[in-house]
């Protein structure tokens, strides 16, 4: 059989302890308890369990004399009071493997896995979990002195070292309620945001700054816990004002980015208009050059051609059409800051002035491919006596 620190929790729970002593008087009504009693006091077992008893007779109902020392470390951890149990636990503060493992608290009747603890052990709890996420804000962690050390603009050092003002730190753990634990708790989980962790550098800047800001040279873990409101307001804050102008200057080059875009969507809208009409003047002047009025098949050629020109302007203005849309559509939709406005107004005008440009373009053009295909269609007509029999 194994032993685990709950088989020890138990015997400590039915165990009352003498004051600083490792003296306890073991009673239980249950068998099952005496004889694991016996099995965790046995000569085998007593190095690993720590619990001895002088008495030859163990029975149920009785009280059976004990002397409980501290388990094997690979099991858990026995300490006397509270006060000890924050020190033991805070010395392994950077030890997680020692500070995670099994405790009983002997003063409190008290076990790590308790389902309704004291709001004191809830609040130390909490201050653990915080003290973990300042160690990783943290710009390093000085283990020997017990020192968390922020870099901003200048240095700041933030006492961990509990053992050193352990009474004050107990005092603050009564003192803290239920809200300022949730506050610390909700900061703490802020900081560890995933939404915003791409943001962490900047983050870690501002609460040095803050730090430095707020508390004392020399200030320690206490201060941040009576602070902590004020803390947690002024980080919030300054990562506030951060992220607007980050997103100013996001939305700054979101802007350009646009502007260009839309710039460099019309001028390639004209350029793939212009090369399909460089061979009008050329289909026109075949026949001249030819000196045959009456060549049909260039006529016929000429009006398929300005049918295809035609065509493509169509397309061409409804990608005009469709681009002063998205223009229209990024102004109402886009949430273009106030401070932007007035660029943007100059961006869209400069725009506008191109689609303007283009549009006439287009109408220009289009005249131009309906006098062709009218000039081929009459010489076609003509050519064929059509126009001499209708009024001949």
């Amino acid at each position: 059989m194994t032993i685990t620190f709950a088989d020890l929790a138990k015997i400590y729970r039915q165990s009352e302890f003498v004051e600083n002593s490792d003296k306890a008087i073991f009673c239980s009504n249950s068998a099952e308890d005496v004889e694991l009693l016996k099995f965790l006091s046995s000569d085998e077992h007593y190095d690993e369990s720590g619990i001895q008893t002088d008495s030859n007779e163990l029975e149920a109902n009785h009280a059976i004399p004990l002397v409980i020392g501290s388990p094997a470390l690979a099991l858990g951890r026995l300490y006397d009071d509270f006060e000890g149990f924050v020190k033991g636990d805070m010395t392994h503060l950077h030890n997680p493997k020692m500070s995670n493992k099994p405790y009983f608290i002997k003063s409190e009747n008290i076990a790590f896995d308790d389902v309704e603890k004291p709001q004191y052990l809830l609040n130390y709890e909490g201050i653990k979990a915080f003290l973990y996420q300042l160690i990783s804000m943290a710009s390093y962690s000085d283990n020997v002195n017990k020192k968390l050390i922020f870099f901003s603009k200048k240095t700041f050092e933030l006492s961990i070292d509990v053992p050193k003002q352990l009474s004050s730190f107990c005092d603050s753990l009564q003192e803290l309620d239920s809200q300022q634990l949730q506050l610390m708790l909700d900061f703490g989980d802020w900081l560890n945001d995933e939404e915003t962790s791409s943001h962490i550098d900047e983050k870690k800047s501002i609460l040095a700054f803050v730090f430095a800001d707020t508390l004392p040279q020399g200030a320690s873990i206490i201060d941040v816990l009576q602070q902590i409101a004020q803390i947690d307001e002024a980080v919030r804050k300054q990562y506030a004002l951060y992220m607007e102008n980050f997103s100013y200057e996001k939305f700054v080059k979101k802007l350009t980015e646009n502007s260009e875009k839309f710039v460099s969507r019309v001028n390639d809208s004209i350029s793939k208009m212009l090369p399909q009409f460089l061979g009008l003047p050329l289909l026109t002047a075949i026949p001249t050059s030819l000196k045959s009025g009456d060549n049909w098949l260039v006529y016929v050629a000429l009006c398929f051609y300005c049918a295809m020109c035609f065509l493509g302007l169509t397309y061409q203005k409804q990608v005009l059409d469709n681009l002063r849309n998205d223009v229209e559509q990024f102004e109402q939709k886009g949430k273009v800051p106030v401070q932007l406005k007035p660029d943007w107004q100059k961006d869209k005008e400069k725009i506008e002035t191109l689609l303007k440009k283009q549009e006439m373009l287009y109408w220009l053009l289009l005249v131009v491919v309906g006098s062709c295909f009218f000039y081929a269609f009459t010489k076609f007509c003509l050519y064929l006596h059509i126009i001499e029999v209708v009024y001949g």
